[in-house]
């Protein structure tokens, strides 16, 4: 496709060269990629007047925040919600000024110093209890053992998925990913690739005796279907892996039957929890969730509160 000089400035026709080294260049997986498009859709979107790369400045991105703090959406059927999180906000922050740098670095602006004067967006502060509790865990395992009861496969499928989430954290593009190769029952780990991980670095998690017991129990009855595939989880109606549309009706479904209220990254923030209450020290929890950065780590750490050192703090003596 030929563009002429005009066009050549617009942030579309740029963004999409940026998509395409992010995609090819820096390897970025898929759901990055959609993210930054989903990010930069909204920027479109709410500051429609902002067409080529003459029209960015610092005040734009003020008055871009400015709009997403006080606009209505309407979530759900009928709910009217004003604004969004400071967590988001961060978000489209950060995803813009990799973008916007990008057209600095590649001579697309004039403004050299377009990103320095941009003001940055002050962290946000959780307060929410992401874990889920040893209650609401036992809800779920129940409702698993509850509701399979007539089909052997099922139970011993989903009671393996939700061992797995707990007791390694694995986030939903490595559970899916997972191969049943990747099990090493003489070494008592399981292997990630780094290709299926956020942070794109391969690494070994230790296997709990229960997770052990329930792969056992899985691969024995998948091979009694007569299973194929190398895919670890798999569909119960065909011979393939399970897929993410799959993964989300399971979440549906035992969110239903259990009525416990919880989305997938809750059993990774739970695993990070159970192991620091444990006595896991920081470096630890951070090489199993497979971080870059003792910051995220103390991320998922938040739903630790001071009251939690109680009982080391009465194990104490001088």
């Amino acid at each position: 496709m030929i563009y002429d000089s005009k066009q050549l400035k617009t942030l579309s026709v740029l963004f999409e060269k940026y998509l395409c080294e992010c995609q090819y260049s820096k390897g970025l997986r898929p759901r990055t990629l959609a993210g930054y498009s989903e990010v930069f859709g909204t920027f479109q979107k709410i500051v429609p007047e902002v067409i080529t790369t003459e029209d960015l400045s610092p005040q734009v991105m003020t008055v871009f925040f400015k709009r997403i703090s006080t606009r209505e959406r309407i979530v759900g059927r009928d709910t009217i919600r004003i604004g969004v999180k400071p967590s988001t906000i961060k978000t489209y922050h950060n995803k813009l000024i990799a973008f916007f740098k990008w057209l600095e670095e590649n001579n697309h602006i004039e403004n050299k110093s377009l990103t320095e004067k941009i003001i940055t967006p002050p962290e946000p502060i959780y307060n929410d209890e992401r874990a889920l509790t040893k209650e609401d865990i036992s809800k779920i395992i129940a409702s698993i053992a509850l509701n399979t009861t007539h089909n052997e496969f099922l139970y011993k499928r989903d009671m393996l998925i939700i061992s797995l989430l707990i007791y390694t954290g694995v986030r939903k593009t490595e559970l899916l990913s997972l191969k049943v190769q990747d099990v090493d029952f003489n070494q008592r780990s399981l292997f990630i690739d780094g290709k299926t991980s956020k942070s794109k670095k391969s690494r070994s998690i230790p296997l709990h005796i229960t997770v052990i017991m329930h792969l056992k129990n899985y691969l024995a009855q998948r091979k009694a279907r007569g299973t194929t595939t190398d895919a670890l989880i798999i569909s119960s109606k065909r011979d393939k892996g399970f897929s993410e549309h799959g993964l989300k009706n399971w979440i549906q479904k035992y969110r239903r039957l259990s009525g416990v209220k919880f989305h997938l990254h809750q059993m990774r923030h739970s695993f990070a929890c159970s192991l620091a209450r444990s006595g896991a020290d920081i470096t630890t929890i951070m090489k199993a969730l497979g971080h870059t950065t003792m910051r995220m780590t103390e991320r998922y750490l938040r739903s630790i509160s001071s009251e939690n050192s109680r009982d080391y703090i009465d194990k104490l003596s001088y």
